[in-house]
């Protein structure tokens, strides 16, 4: 125990001395942790003396992270998922294929040279995600789309397990397909089981409420449908996704997703320490070579498998390079299938350190080429070929009726887009939406509304929307790099345009601004208001007081944040709320204050409350003059202390030819000032 901890600090110790130097220099995270692995491991400096409990702990840590992605996949984007396992298969297959045909004439053997397909083909999901997971990008398309292509991977590792034998010679076809009938009864028995059961359970554990029972149900799911996957071949991390699934499609997915990420970040950031220490950097030297040779070949063949497929199914040039980007590295379970190869001959020790370095050095590369993702869009963009097939899946199928002017054009058709375009039509107001998601876009036209396929970031887009006629438009996208090249090409193409955006944080305002956005709605900001405005509202503040609060707090958002309360003498607001009541009262059959005037019922001189409005037949009288006449059904407003409010209450509801004293008592415990609202008064005394 005390060799783990002690390995467990150091590797901690100097990876966070790398990651604070990686940190300063502005170089991503994932690469800082890639080389404090190759650092700390054996062929560094050795500060380990048992690498492989670091490893296991690392393997932990990639089954939280699958099974937190898992939770936060719904129904509409799990069948997305689906979808996206065809372009998987596309893309192994080409993989696969090309990779063969260059590799034989090398190698001389089409058994080896099959294996090297199988290792190209694979990419690591654990390093996709928490890439686009860091920046913010869970939700787009090229992440649903990666995640399907990732999951059609790490279905085919077992049958490439199992065809690595044959290839070399010492297993057999019956075997080999037996082998799958097992696998595939199993997953059926998975998805059963996270389709029909698991939920059952997890209600059950709810009811409970306890914390431990919750967090060791966590656990037992998580983990025990990994080591049920992996028990017949299959990978953990795909046991540990469906997982996931199960409990997202529950009411506990966000409570699930607290009580693990914690967990993962930590562990994940082992998984990556732990790739970094395979390389053995000594021998770099000697195979620099064909190691810088061979990673740019990997790098274009695995870009050109993901961006083909995803183009051919229709999506836009920019998602098709985001995903090519994304998966244009080596996968986690190459290290597996190279082992297997290795122990049946087909790999020699040396070339097993080639892949090590290639399928390190694409790992390291790659978080600079997905953040290089929309320059590189742009550039193919911009070459001639890149016209037609940008413009087939977007451009020309929106096209709304010629006739649009004066409309409002929404990006974006998830919940905000959603909620916008509903209170359009409601309006009736001409509107046109995007959205990259081709059943959510299908769906919505068989609806028979104005929702058409496209990308919001080409100029070819947004011109057959007809943007330089419409009167706003409002950008209500996930992925926040697209957004911001939305609002810079929607700038361009109509400088005059009022351009709306909601965006996640509070730091992006000024650079959408920059942009041409002329109004930024930050989540983050506006939840904080809308809790500050509810705040309030439990105090019965008048709602334009509470209104002119927020309208305060929005128009002055960084001093808000920055500097101290900016509401005026905050202190004397401090005395005055919890004191201050709103109350409303409807005048009945039969009261006495029927008929009469507010200067005949003296409301202010006899009980201290103000009559703030009079609401009759639905229009609404603020502060009405003291000749105004109530009569029955006016809701009238009064506001001042409790016992003002209940004193006013008992004059306006008091019958005909009863005194105020007689219906106006206040019982006991409410004295002046108190806090409680009328309906409040003496309950719960005993207390």
């Amino acid at each position: 125990m005390d060799e783990l901890l002690r390995d467990l600090v150091l590797v901690f110790v100097l990876a966070g001395a790398v990651l604070a130097v990686f940190h300063h220099l502005r170089l991503p995270a994932l690469v800082g942790l890639l080389f404090a692995g190759g650092l700390i491991g054996p062929h560094g400096i050795g500060v380990l003396r048992d690498a492989g409990q670091i490893e296991r702990m690392a393997e932990l840590g990639i089954l939280l992270l699958m099974f937190s992605i898992g939770l936060d996949f719904t129904p509409d984007r799990v069948h997305e998922l689906v979808r996206a396992v065809g372009m998987g298969a596309a893309q192994m297959l080409f993989c696969v294929v090309v990779t063969l045909l260059l590799a034989v004439a090398f190698v001389g053997r089409w058994a080896e040279a099959v294996l090297l397909g199988f290792l190209v083909a694979h990419t690591s999901s654990t390093l996709m995600l928490k890439l686009f997971l860091d920046r913010g990008e869970l939700s787009s398309p090229q992440v649903r789309l990666g995640l399907g292509i990732s999951i059609a991977q790490d279905l085919s590792v077992v049958p490439m397990l199992l065809a690595v034998p044959m290839i070399a010679g010492g297993g057999s076809l019956a075997d080999f397909a037996l082998a799958l009938l097992k696998v595939a009864g199993v997953l059926v028995v998975a998805l059963g089981l996270a389709r029909w059961v698991i939920p059952l359970w997890l209600h059950q554990v709810v009811r409970s409420r306890s914390r431990e029972l919750f967090l060791i149900f966590l656990v037992v799911v998580s983990l025990g449908t990994a080591w049920a996957t992996l028990a017949v071949g299959l990978s953990g991390a795909l046991g540990a996704f469906l997982a996931g699934l199960a409990i997202a499609a529950s009411a506990y997915s966000h409570q699930t997703l607290a009580e693990v990420v914690p967990f993962r970040d930590l562990l994940v950031s082992l998984f990556f320490i732990s790739i970094g220490m395979l390389v053995d950097v000594r021998t770099a030297p000697q195979f620099a070579a064909p190691v810088v040779l061979l990673v740019l070949v990997v790098l274009a063949l695995k870009f050109v498998s993901g961006f083909l497929p995803v183009l051919a199914w229709g999506y836009p040039l920019r998602i098709a390079t985001l995903v090519g980007l994304g998966i244009a590295q080596v996968g986690e379970f190459s290290f597996v299938l190279a082992h297997a190869g290795r122990e049946a001959g087909l790999m020699s020790g040396e070339w097993f350190q080639v892949f090590v370095l290639v399928a390190v050095l694409t790992m390291l590369v790659n978080p600079f080429l997905v953040a290089g993702g929309p320059r590189i869009s742009l550039a193919l963009a911009a070459l001639p070929w890149a016209a037609r097939f940008d413009g087939r899946g977007s451009a020309e199928e929106a096209t709304p009726t010629p006739a649009l002017e004066g409309h409002v054009v929404v990006a974006g058709y998830g919940l905000n887009g959603q909620t916008v375009v509903r209170a359009l039509q409601a309006l009736g107001v001409p509107h046109a939406a995007l959205d990259l998601n081709p059943d959510t876009v299908q769906a919505a036209q068989q609806r028979g509304e104005s929702v058409f396929y496209g990308d919001c970031t080409r100029a070819e887009v947004l011109r057959k929307l007809h943007l330089d006629a419409a009167r706003a438009y409002v950008v209500a996208i996930s992925d926040a790099r697209a957004t911001r090249q939305a609002v810079q090409v929607a700038h361009q193409e109509a400088p005059g345009l009022h351009i709306l955006v909601r965006t996640r944080y509070l730091a992006e305002i000024d650079a959408l601004h920059r942009l041409g956005a002329e109004e930024v709605i930050a989540e983050e900001f506006e939840t904080s208001l809308e809790i500050v405005a509810r705040v309030l509202h439990s105090f019965h503040l008048p709602r334009t007081r509470i209104e002119g609060i927020v309208q305060h707090f929005r128009g002055d958002a960084y001093e808000a944040f920055r500097g101290p309360s900016p509401l005026p003498n905050p202190d004397l607001l401090g005395r005055i709320l919890p004191a201050l009541q709103i109350e409303a009262v409807v005048i009945q059959e039969g009261a006495a204050a029927d008929g009469r005037s507010l200067r005949e019922l003296e409301l202010r001189t006899r009980t201290g409350a103000t009559l703030l409005a009079v609401q009759r037949d639905g229009r609404m009288e603020t502060v009405p003059a003291p000749d105004f006449r109530l009569q029955v059904k006016d809701l009238v407003v009064l506001a001042g202390t409790s016992r003002q409010i209940l004193t006013a209450v008992g004059l306006l509801e008091r019958p005909e030819g009863r005194s105020l004293r007689d219906v106006v008592e206040p019982p006991p415990g409410v004295q002046e000032g108190d806090s409680r609202g009328p309906t409040d008064a003496g309950v719960g005394s005993d207390q």
